[in-house]
């Protein structure tokens, strides 16, 4: 018979479990803004009672990627021009200032990995068959977060990692068009060169051009023009 301690134990890495399942589903846009969630249908898919569902949810209400409706359940928040344009506005400064310590720190085995994503991405994007955006995506963010990681401030990461969630979202919300993916390749490889070559100025330039034009791709899909 299982102890008090054994049970303990077991639930809440269950509740950790399904808030992971969930987060991961809304993040890489499985579950679409506006979803419904119903904690009955996801403990039913899940194969759980309905205690860590709604603990799942309660957190994710707490980040903002879900919407607690009373006496109906919850949906999967969307996402506003002006949440867009808020996130850009912090992270292209701090991206710029990442890749530029980057540069000054970065290693041949540093370099070999970003290589290999870059190399993964291109092989897709040359696929004549249907593009894999979910893989894309997940490369493209692998990309940005190594940089960081090398970057080496603690401080810096940890701003970012503020909003990584968020980030990513929109990422794979918007990497599903095939122009944009064209267009984002050179740019990568630009940031690459720099950091090959050790130059922080080149790399942060590169990075600060890359970033505009993201968030040009993003005012224009949905819409939106800047003063």
């Amino acid at each position: 018979m299982e102890s008090l301690r054994d049970l303990d134990v077991i639930q809440p890495v269950r509740g950790q479990k399904v808030y992971e399942e969930i987060k991961e589903a809304i993040i890489n846009n499985t579950l679409k803004p506006g979803t419904m969630l119903q904690e009955r249908i996801i403990a039913e898919k899940l194969g759980v009672s309905r205690t860590p569902v709604r603990e799942a949810l309660r957190r994710l209400n707490s980040e903002g990627l879900i919407e607690l409706i009373p006496g109906k359940g919850a949906t999967v928040t969307k996402i506003t021009i002006e949440d867009i344009r808020e996130i850009m506005q912090v992270r292209e400064p701090l991206e710029c200032l990442a890749v530029k310590l980057a540069a000054e720190r970065i290693q041949p085995r540093d370099i070999k990995f970003l290589e290999e994503l870059l190399a993964d991405w291109e092989r897709e994007i040359n696929n004549p068959g249907n593009i894999d955006f979910q893989f894309l995506s997940a490369k493209d963010i692998a990309f940005h977060e190594h940089i960081i990681k090398v970057a080496g401030n603690k401080r810096l990461a940890y701003i970012l990692n503020i909003l990584r969630d968020q980030i990513h979202r929109i990422t794979f919300l918007t990497q599903d068009n095939r122009n944009r993916i064209e267009t984002s390749n050179p740019q990568h490889l630009r940031i690459l060169e720099a950091l090959k070559q050790r130059d922080p100025l080149g790399a942060e330039e590169s990075m600060r051009q890359h970033m505009q034009s993201i968030k040009e791709y993003y005012f224009e899909r949905f819409g939106f023009k800047e003063n």
